[in-house]
């Protein structure tokens, strides 16, 4: 179990590495979340490129346009 502060000065020194500690944890969550979304649009943007370029009209097989004719 952590020790309780029992002096003033213990109190403004745990607080401060309290404060210190919280903004090293903010900064690395902060960090994550840039980094899982700049990973994100990479990959949206490379799937997107794929798609573009395999999607025409032409790759629809025949089977499946004389389906529907009969």
């Amino acid at each position: 179990m952590t020790d309780v502060p029992t002096s003033e000065a213990d109190l403004i020194a745990y607080k401060a590495a309290q404060k210190k500690r919280n903004l090293y944890i903010g900064g690395a969550l902060f960090v994550f979340v840039v980094l899982v979304f700049v990973i994100s649009i990479a990959r949206l943007s490379e799937g997107m490129k794929h798609y573009k370029a395999g999607h025409t009209m032409s790759n629809v097989p025949a089977a499946t346009a004389g389906a529907s004719a009969s």
